[in-house]
């Protein structure tokens, strides 16, 4: 029962505060409930990072011990990919040109760092003995997510952006990359984890991901049914008599009072 407690007080808190701090942070305009949103966000993270210590006996902590070894790679990527694309012809927010190349060596550390974290000694070992399973899953589901998001950027830059070409191609150079780690992963063992469990955990990602894709087109689709079902039942409104002569000129002296002029008008 104790142990249950100090994973409810130590982790599972800690998350909700991290919940509840991006909803204030996102829903708020005042200054500073953004920053008391913030704060709570910050605060939470670092928590939930620090449960390992906290509550090391909870199966719960290993994700605490995950998020704390790809959360800096991870703000690299995202600053990477922020300043690539802000830093092209965008009407709103438009960075300098020179941003670019600070995006283009955040993605570049945060390749080499995912690398070492997957093939060389950064990988993430939980109690020091053994891999961090949630790093397992999710290492596969973050390059395969990867890879599609950037596809999609490229290309929507080249549909729908203005000379945006330079950025599509940076965008398809994150595709190549990441296809480049997973066809690795498939191949080459590292130093903790082996080719084989990768490929197992991939095509365990490629099904939970599949899966996902369906669930939320056949639940877009039943709400689409539902909708048209409810409104095919629905009657078609009476229509609305023209109105009196009496109407008429309590409207006509309603404008009048209101803008002016003649009630005959």
């Amino acid at each position: 029962m104790e142990e249950m407690l100090n994973a409810v007080v130590f982790f599972w808190l800690p998350m909700s505060i991290i919940a509840l701090g991006a909803w204030i942070t996102l829903s708020s305009k005042d200054s500073f409930k953004k920053n008391s949103g913030k704060l709570l966000l910050f605060l939470g993270l670092i928590l939930v990072c620090i449960s390992p210590w906290t509550v090391p006996s909870s199966p719960s902590s290993a994700i605490g011990h995950l998020t704390g070894f790809v959360i800096g790679p991870s703000v690299l990527l995202i600053l990477g990919i922020y300043l690539i694309i802000f830093s092209g012809n965008v009407p709103v927010g438009r960075l300098p040109s020179s941003d670019r190349k600070m995006g283009l060596l955040s993605i570049f550390i945060s390749s080499i760092w995912f690398a070492l974290m997957q093939w060389g000694d950064f990988t993430p070992m939980y109690n020091g003995s053994e891999v961090n399973n949630f790093w397992l899953i999710f290492f596969p589901t973050f390059l395969i997510v990867l890879c599609s998001i950037s596809s999609l950027l490229s290309v929507s830059m080249l549909a729908i952006g203005d000379k945006r070409q330079k950025e599509s191609k940076f965008m398809i150079s994150i595709t190549i990359i990441s296809m480049i780690m997973i066809i690795c992963g498939m191949n080459f063992d590292g130093q903790n984890i082996s080719s084989e469990t990768f490929r197992e955990y991939f095509w365990l990602s490629i099904s939970d991901l599949f899966g996902i894709l369906i669930g939320i087109s056949m639940s877009i689709l039943v709400f689409g049914f539902v909708i048209y079902i409810y409104e095919s039942t629905i009657d078609d409104p009476e229509s609305v008599p023209k109105p009196s002569k009496n109407e008429l000129k309590l409207a006509s002296e309603k404008i009048a009072q209101n803008i002016g002029g003649d009630e005959s008008e």
